[in-house]
């Protein structure tokens, strides 16, 4: 499925305009690459390897913007809550703030499996299965659109959608845990241990106090 298409079909679907006072097509656009985004960071459909560069004395690390969230280590660390002190081990401090026990005594690399940021599509012949823009499996592709078509109905006050509302049931469910994302998870889990060919990313930068997280 490319880009173009999909702009086309929320476009259709929903009757917005795409004449030079009013061109819809910018926000129809912004949504589906949006749902991109909402699609990966909630299913975790594709991961790829990214190598960590850990310092000597240095335990905390900050994700970079370029992960959307991290999913596995392989080096054989247990993951643990933020209060445990089992070693060896790593834990999320906060959703971008990665902890190892013990604390490197020599400069070194972790392998770990992320979800990565895309890019976003602009070309009509862009595609979300591309991987620049995502890597989604194309089975997957149609809980992008439902995603756009939700966001763009809510704006347009579509009546016939109950304002974006069947939409977003369609693509969430009504509790927000089900709908298409969880028949995603669902065959997601399903392949087990089947990982995607490693692509490796450095993409961290060590933190060496607590004093420099965000609030």
């Amino acid at each position: 499925m490319i880009f173009g298409d999909m702009c086309d079909f929320v476009q259709a679907t929903l009757g917005l305009e795409d004449i030079t006072p009013l061109d819809e097509t910018v926000l129809v656009k912004q949504q589906i690459n949006l749902g991109v985004i909402d699609l990966l960071s909630r299913t975790r459909c594709t991961v790829r390897c990214v190598d960590i560069h850990t310092l000597a004395g240095v335990n905390e690390y900050t994700l970079d913007h370029a992960i959307l969230s991290l999913v596995d280590i392989n080096d054989g660390l247990r993951r643990v809550p933020r209060d445990s002190t089992w070693s060896p081990s790593f834990t999320l401090i906060r959703s971008d703030i990665l902890r190892i026990q013990p604390t490197p005594d020599v400069n070194g690399e972790l392998q770990v499996w992320a979800v990565k940021r895309p890019q976003p599509m602009s070309a009509d012949n862009d595609s979300p299965g591309a991987e620049s823009f995502g890597a989604i499996p194309d089975e997957y592709q149609d809980a992008i659109i439902s995603y756009a078509l939700w966001k763009c109905a809510d704006y347009s006050d579509d009546a016939t959608s109950q304002m974006g509302e069947r939409y977003r049931v369609n693509y969430e469910g009504q509790d927000g845990r089900g709908g298409r994302l969880g028949q995603i998870k669902i065959m997601v889990n399903k392949r087990g241990t089947s990982r995607a060919p490693t692509r490796r990313v450095r993409g961290l930068r060590p933190v060496h106090s607590a004093s420099n997280w965000a609030g």
